[in-house]
């Protein structure tokens, strides 16, 4: 039994064949992660890295909820991890901060951030992902999550054709379980602040 629990707590970077199947990975998968910490005395190197990407034009017919607001929306924010503990080839790495904002026609229309209650976010093999499981219980199973799927190996720099958003969230009393698909995200550091004294050297190149 406990061979079969593991198996599915681990989340598959593979297209997954059926929606429901979609979103039981997710939620489990995120119900685990939300008891991850990482304190951040102990974290070695640290660096903030930008995330941004673009969704697909539509959503699949029948969808409704936030997938349908973000079809050819757009996601951006910035993420910070401890680089050293990368590639997380057998374990989740969690973020020390983020936030992501999903947009559509300049409008912010969720953000997921780690100065929200019930967010949480890590890195696992390939896979980068927020999410927003502040209402996830037994009885309520409300989930929003972003999910990138990058190259094997993956240090936090790199880009991707492959992720999801997936929404699957209570509408009243009808259950909600949506993908919106991800059809390019990039994640690459933070450019580092030019120094006072490096942009004296460059004037006095110029001069």
């Amino acid at each position: 039994m406990g061979k079969n629990i593991n198996s599915k707590l681990m989340l598959s970077a593979k297209p997954l064949k059926r929606l429901s199947q979609a979103t039981t990975t997710a939620a489990l998968g995120f119900a685990m992660l939300a008891a991850i910490g990482i304190d951040p005395a102990q974290a070695v190197n640290l660096k903030t890295l930008n995330i941004s990407g673009n969704f697909a034009p539509a959503t699949l017919d029948g969808s409704v909820g936030l997938p349908v607001n973000l079809a050819n929306g757009s996601f951006n924010g910035t993420y910070t991890v401890d680089v050293d503990q990368l590639p997380a080839s057998s374990s989740f790495v969690g973020l020390t901060s983020w936030t992501v904002n999903l947009v559509n026609n300049n409008t912010v229309l969720r953000t997921l951030s780690n100065s929200f209650a019930g967010n949480t976010a890590y890195i696992q093999e390939n896979i980068l992902a927020f999410a927003d499981a502040g209402l996830l219980t037994k009885q309520n199973h409300d989930l929003y999550s972003l999910e990138l799927y990058f190259d094997r190996n993956f240090t936090g720099i790199g880009s991707t054709n492959d992720g999801k958003f997936l929404d699957n969230s209570n509408l009243g009393s009808v259950q909600n379980s949506d993908i919106t698909a991800v059809i390019f995200a990039k994640s690459e550091p933070v450019p580092e602040p030019q120094t006072f004294a490096g942009t004296v050297v460059v004037a006095t190149i110029c001069l």
